[in-house]
C-alpha cells in the first residue's frame, strides 16, 4: 500500500479529478484552501500571493499508484509545454 499526496492549483482541479477518474480511484481525502509557496510562487488568497491550493491523499496499491503518477506527470508535461510551470506535485511514500 502506497500514501500518494498530490498538491495542484485549485484552478486545476477538473484536470486532477479526471486524472484520478481515469485510474479508478475510489477513495481519497481532500484538503481545500491550502496556502504556501512553491515554484509556482505564492498562493495566499490575497493580491500578493492569489490563488488557493489543494491537497489529495491517496492510499493506493501498486497497479493503481503507477495510473495516478503517469497522470500527473502527462498533466506536468503538457503544462510545461504551455510555458505554464507546472503547478502540480506528487509525493509517494
Amino acid at each position: 500500500m502506497k500514501r500518494i499526496e498530490i498538491i495542484f492549483e485549485e484552478s486545476n482541479e477538473n484536470e486532477i479529478m479526471m486524472i484520478l477518474r481515469q485510474a479508478n480511484v475510489e477513495f481519497y481525502t481532500r484538503l481545500h484552501g491550502i496556502t504556501g509557496k512553491g515554484q509556482s510562487g505564492e498562493k495566499l488568497n490575497n493580491a500578493v500571493g492569489p490563488g488557493l491550493n489543494s491537497i489529495i491523499v491517496i492510499y493506493a496499491d501498486e497497479e493503481e499508484t503507477g495510473k495516478i503518477v503517469a497522470g500527473i506527470r502527462r498533466f506536468q508535461d503538457v503544462t510545461e509545454r504551455m510555458n505554464r510551470p507546472a503547478a502540480t506535485r506528487c509525493a509517494v511514500s
